[in-house]
């Protein structure tokens, strides 16, 4: 089961959104996903509400009761879980941090969200350093030159790792939302869907890494 945590000091950062749009591109890969709403706003869960697919689940828990719903969510064959951490809530990022596999920490293309990226790393490294990606969000559709050079920026000024992918700013990712739908669903094959489905794979990519890895140090520390 992989566990995915998108955290953020920001409200109305898109963590939400990606949240539940990344257990939908598991969900198209025939994965049983669930998206663990820890947001008192509930807003995961109002989507589940106006959505007719079983596929990916989502469940409101308590920050304190992650690790209890994730060994939920293990007995019931979950294969992909994303946490959506509240923002302005350090001590929800913290507590979806050392329940996370890896963390996606999304920001827009502004100096105030720049600005949360010193205090966030200090709140993963006191959580235990589970690995993090920047993810860009909201750019404007033209701007890859931009965001080529936040990518460079945000990795030579805050020393964190970015995701390769950016997301835009399109309209059918709320659109979408309110039908209970991601654009995975409404435009299969448009620039949001194929945005997202990026971002999975990295993820997917990165946590077989690192697996793969942890598997490697066992054999040597076993010497088999």
């Amino acid at each position: 089961m992989i566990v995915v945590g998108v955290i953020g000091q920001k409200g109305g950062g898109g963590k939400t959104t990606i949240s539940l749009n990344l257990a939908v591109a598991a969900a198209e890969q025939s994965l049983a996903a669930v998206v663990i709403d820890i947001d008192p706003q509930a807003n995961a869960a109002k989507w589940k509400d106006r959505r007719e697919s079983e596929n990916p689940a989502v469940i409101g828990a308590l920050q304190s009761r992650i690790k209890q719903t994730l060994e939920t969510a293990r007995k019931h064959d979950a294969d992909f879980v994303v946490i959506d951490s509240p923002g302005h809530n350090d001590s929800g990022a913290m507590e979806t941090a050392r329940a996370s596999d890896i963390l996606l920490l999304p920001v827009e293309p502004q100096m105030f969200h720049f600005d949360t990226l010193p205090a966030m790393c200090d709140l993963i490294r006191i959580a235990g350093d589970t690995p993090t990606y920047v993810l860009l969000n909201k750019l404007h559709p033209t701007a890859s030159v931009q965001a080529e050079r936040l990518k460079q920026m945000i990795g030579a000024s805050y020393t964190m790792p970015i995701c390769p992918v950016h997301l835009s700013r399109l309209d059918i990712y709320a659109t979408s939302a309110d039908l209970g739908l991601t654009p995975l669903e409404e435009d299969p094959k448009g620039r949001a869907a194929l945005e997202i489905r990026g971002v999975y794979e990295f993820i997917c990519q990165q946590v077989n890494k690192l697996r793969s890895e942890h598997v490697k140090n066992e054999g040597l520390a076993t010497g088999t």
